[in-house]
């Protein structure tokens, strides 16, 4: 029997234990728990995003977004699970999907091309993040300059990601607890003015427009995949990362639906539908300024915890990218000090700036979108050949009922994958064809 932690061709590399290689690699630090595991993925999850999207989601789906969230939450289980048994059965690797996907098919196009997409993905929840919170802080402040707030929002967590994986664990944790307690006093507060006549009808558009809005709203269920990225770092990942992973779709489905119910029931559609700060207007309505101020300041938490979990993952992303010899080697190089990955941090953090430059939302949340659905599709995709391939292959966690589950999780994500808009299937062609292009550039270079 092969033990994913102890195999030493594979899982045991000198990265992992501590020793420098022939090529002095600095290994990464183990240094998240169970906790800080879950609310890394659980921050990340509930971004900024959620709190610009819920009036133009129920202006389009009416009161069944709340049905969106739940089905929104099935495809996101479907997809998890498969990420939760390669993580238990892979954890040795930073990159999460990337790992997996190099395990089952080599050094090949499609493990590049999963980082690639999912490196972006990464990268536009960061930028998204950023603009959110520069959003925000314009709400108080209308005298600032968002793109400038949103370029040195980026610049200060980069900062603290330098500083290692125990920092961003802790300032997840902080975050996200205060994000977590403020929805749920704004779903307790709510019941107060609740009145389930406000959800009739229940389809003012028709059915469609609740499965439209699926792509829409999935992203924010993505923060899941921040967990496998730095399973690297996390401590005894065999077992914490398929428990977080589960324990982070619990929490956040709990936290959607329920805030949007909250939000619908609690507050006339006029208050918050197609307004860009809708739950702090239904907050307003219900709660009062106070409530309005809470509401607020927790969607700038909810930014800034977006933003920490996903540029911490995407820089894993890039640095398991080149150390595959995906990426130029520069990128692998860990800090001797903090054990970061500072050089693949400095270029994730570049790429975000250039996208808050773009001053485009839509171009950064459609890129949000096609990066983690496509990765969805090549993880599932992985699971199915790693089980064929590797059959002995010890999994702490196992997927029930493969190969139905996984292939019900590649017709999910392509369904999504169909919603998304024409121009968005366009942009995800062109970065696949850059992303080639920059493999084979790569190549070439390493040949010389």
């Amino acid at each position: 029997m092969i033990h994913a932690e102890k195999t030493p061709e594979i899982e045991r590399r000198p990265t992992d234990i501590g020793v420098p290689n022939e090529n002095h690699e600095i290994p990464l630090t183990r240094g998240l728990n169970l906790i800080q595991t879950t609310f890394l993925g659980v921050g990340t999850a509930i971004g900024g995003v959620m709190f610009a999207i819920m009036g133009r989601a129920v202006g389009a789906a009416g009161p069944s977004l709340v049905i969106t969230f739940l089905i929104g939450s099935l495809f996101a289980f479907f997809d998890g699970i498969s990420y939760a048994e390669l993580g238990s059965a892979v954890p040795g690797g930073a990159g999460g999907a990337i790992s997996f996907v190099q395990r089952a098919f080599g050094n090949t196009i499609p493990t590049f091309l999963t980082g690639w997409y999912d490196w972006m993905g990464s990268i536009a929840d960061c930028a998204v993040g950023s603009v959110v919170f520069a959003y925000a802080i314009r709400y108080f402040l209308r005298w600032v300059e968002p793109v400038t707030i949103a370029v040195a929002t980026l610049i200060f967590f980069a900062v603290i990601n330098f500083k290692g994986v125990k920092a961003t664990g802790k300032t997840e944790f902080i975050l996200t607890s205060i994000l977590v307690f403020t929805l749920c006093l704004f779903m307790v507060r709510s019941s107060s003015n609740f009145e389930i006549e406000r959800f009739e009808p229940l389809f003012p558009n028709g059915f469609l427009p609740t499965l439209l809005m699926i792509s829409y709203i999935y992203p924010t269920y993505a923060g899941y995949e921040t967990i496998t990225q730095l399973s690297e770092e996390v401590k005894t990942a065999g077992k914490t990362i398929p428990r977080a992973l589960l324990l982070t779709l619990v929490i956040i489905t709990i936290l959607f639906t329920g805030t949007a119910a909250a939000m619908i029931g609690a507050a006339p559609a006029e208050v918050y539908v197609n307004s860009e700060t809708p739950i702090q207007d239904a907050a307003k309505y219900f709660m009062g300024p106070i409530g309005e101020f809470l509401v607020s300041i927790s969607g700038i938490i909810a930014s800034l915890s977006t933003i920490n979990g996903s540029m911490a993952g995407g820089t894993r992303i890039t640095f398991a990218l080149s150390r595959e010899n995906l990426l130029p080697s520069i990128f692998k190089k860990v800090h001797p000090r903090y054990r970061s990955p500072y050089t693949a941090l400095a270029l994730t953090t570049l790429l975000a700036i250039v996208f808050v430059l773009t001053r485009s939302v839509d171009f950064i949340v459609y890129t949000n979108a096609l990066g983690y659905i496509v990765t969805s599709i090549v993880v599932s995709l992985a699971l199915l050949r790693l089980r064929k391939k590797e059959p002995q292959l010890y999994r702490p966690f196992k997927v029930p009922f493969c190969p139905y589950v996984p292939i019900i999780a590649i017709g999910m994500s392509a369904f999504m994958l169909i919603m998304l808009s024409v121009e968005s299937l366009i942009l995800g062609l062109v970065f696949g064809l850059v992303g080639i292009l920059l493999l084979n550039l790569t190549r070439k270079i390493q040949k010389r």
